[in-house]
């Protein structure tokens, strides 16, 4: 069921679209486009739209009030959210290239919002991933909040509010769920699920190879986070309840990915959550094996995989009623071979 926060900013969009006349939008056409990957930002790459937004807050903070306010107008609901994307990508940028003139861009879309035609907890987000890269590379992110409320009109209470939060209440990880990760091109941000995490494994590296494994399959990734838990209903039975094995974990990740339109009439409806643990030993791991080869489910098909301490379990199910899941038992072993040479690369490093 939708939020009641997008359910009214739904209707603020539709209120907006009904009073007729509309002037054109000031965004450049295009979008970030989900199943090239371009909502990650894990490994982001700058491309053209990126750059025209650039411009476009360049534009924005260089006009003046009025001509701001008819802007803001103009955008529509769906291009807000554009901005907000972009402003996670410029968060990244941001670190990767050392310079504040992507915090500004980023804050500057984020200025461009009209808080009432966005669910504001996104927009908090956005400003909490500026907020890092901002005090990572050295600058003073309260005052770049603070000039940035200066062009937001009416929703300058949002970005000020932020500013006023507590250390604690600002801090990515621990109150916004996301972390910095590293990969080949940088620094990029993963989620975080605030759960338990003390691995001995680099489970960020895991998380992120088998997600560019499924990527290579039908899949795309939709959520990569580490600090989860693996939910004990995959494993439970009536012999086991709460498989003692759960307790003995140092720390998980999972990866949640859609179905690519073309595989499927009804490819929305279909689900794919992988979850990969690092338990306290190499029995515990193998008990957790066990338990998924002799769990009988009889509305989801599974497959799991052991390699030293590490344990890996695929689900997949069609969460529609009525709808037939697209993977069955026999199909999702395919994930296990390539998934067992990422874990026994990382076991044999050890």
């Amino acid at each position: 069921m939708i939020g009641q926060e997008l359910a009214e900013a739904q209707a603020a969009e539709h209120r907006r679209k009904q009073k007729g006349a509309l002037s054109q939008s000031p965004v450049p056409d295009g979008m970030y486009d989900f199943w090239r990957g371009e909502q990650s930002l894990i490994n982001p790459n700058q491309n053209s739209l990126d750059l025209a937004l650039v411009e476009l807050c360049k534009r924005f903070a260089e006009s003046d009030a009025e001509a701001r306010a008819d802007m803001r107008a103009a955008i529509s609901m769906d291009e807000f959210y554009t901005l907000l994307t972009f402003s996670h990508r410029a968060a990244v940028f941001a670190i990767r290239e050392r310079d504040a003139d992507w915090v500004v861009s980023g804050l500057t879309a984020i200025a461009m919002i009209e808080q009432e035609r966005t669910d504001y907890r996104d927009v908090l987000l956005a400003l909490s991933l500026i907020y890092h890269s901002a005090s990572r590379i050295g600058e003073d992110p309260d005052r770049l909040l603070q000039d940035a409320a200066a062009l937001s009109g009416p929703g300058s209470d949002l970005i000020l509010g932020f500013s006023n939060r507590t250390p604690e209440d600002k801090d990515l990880r621990n109150s916004w769920g996301h972390d910095e990760v590293q990969t080949s091109d940088g620094t990029g941000f993963i989620g975080w699920g605030f759960e338990h995490y003390d691995p001995t494994y680099d489970l960020k590296k895991i998380v992120m190879e088998i997600a560019e494994l499924i990527t290579t399959d039908k899949y795309q990734p939709s959520s990569i986070q580490v600090a989860t838990s693996l939910p004990s209903i995959w494993l439970e039975s009536k012999k086991n309840k709460t498989p003692k094995a759960l307790r003995a974990i140092r720390a998980g990740g999972s990866i949640s990915a859609k179905l690519r339109p073309n595989q499927h009439p009804n490819h929305d409806s279909q689900m794919l959550v992988i979850f990969v643990v690092e338990a306290q030993d190499e029995a515990t791991a193998e008990e957790l094996l066990l338990m998924s080869r002799k769990k009988k489910a009889s509305d989801y098909s599974m497959a799991g995989v052991a390699e030293g301490r590490l344990f890996c379990l695929v689900v997949a199910r069609s969460f529609v009623q009525g709808v037939e899941s697209f993977e069955t038992i026999d199909s999702v072993a395919r994930f296990l071979p390539g998934i067992g040479r990422i874990l026994r690369q990382k076991v044999s490093r050890s």
